[in-house]
């Protein structure tokens, strides 16, 4: 698997987003970003962010692996070890060092009459940080990124994984920063499985898949 690793575009939009979230966590109070989308929420933006969500469900990860493994083994096991590793390190933080984690539902359980609760998303109390919806998402994108060279298709990719992080913000599910670190453990996946495959990208058998013999 050939690839420039994402390209200057990418690169770029990558660091900006970075830069720009740091910069929104240090100068905002905890829960204010969730707060400013979740005041300024509409009929429209209810309906999109309820379903667009789901496109870091780890179901939608597995389909496109299981696409891949017909299709091209290195690919498939690129993607692979980016779940491993993405999995992992949500996993940590979720369930070991930030257990119990309180979500904007009961951070802001004070105040639960002012908030807008989107119709049909089961909202949780507990477990925040990090997003793995948003850590899901940002593994997929930037794996797409690595197969894809089209610069346009890359953009799009980043965006969309970007609009999962908001959304996860926007239904009371995550916090920016949850969103933050989860986005950032999604590209390191990404960037580990990338370090570990390339070496093995011109194995002729690593080409072939189930559906190519």
């Amino acid at each position: 698997m050939k690839s420039d690793l994402f390209g200057t575009t990418i690169h770029w939009l990558t660091a900006i987003y970075f830069v720009l979230g740091g910069i929104l966590m240090v100068f905002t109070a905890h829960g204010d970003v969730v707060l400013w989308l979740n005041d300024n929420h509409s009929v429209f933006s209810d309906f999109f962010f309820k379903y667009w969500t789901h496109v870091g469900d780890g179901f939608v990860l597995a389909i496109v692996a299981l696409g891949y493994l017909f299709l091209n083994y290195h690919k498939f096991l690129t993607l692979l070890i980016a779940i491993v590793f993405q999995t992992i390190f949500v996993h940590i933080f979720k369930q070991w060092l930030y257990a119990g984690e309180p979500r904007p539902k009961l951070y802001f359980e004070d105040q639960l009459d002012t908030l807008n609760f989107v119709d049909g998303v089961t909202v949780r109390s507990f477990d925040a940080f990090p997003s793995g919806h948003t850590a899901s998402a940002f593994t997929l994108a930037f794996f797409l990124m690595l197969v894809i060279r089209s610069t346009t298709w890359r953009v799009v990719f980043f965006f969309s994984a970007v609009l999962v992080g908001v959304s996860r913000m926007y239904i009371l599910q995550h916090f920016a920063r949850d969103v933050y670190f989860g986005s950032l453990f999604g590209i390191l996946s990404v960037v580990l499985a990338y370090m570990i495959m390339a070496p093995k990208s011109e194995y002729p058998k690593l080409q072939k898949g189930l559906l190519r013999k």
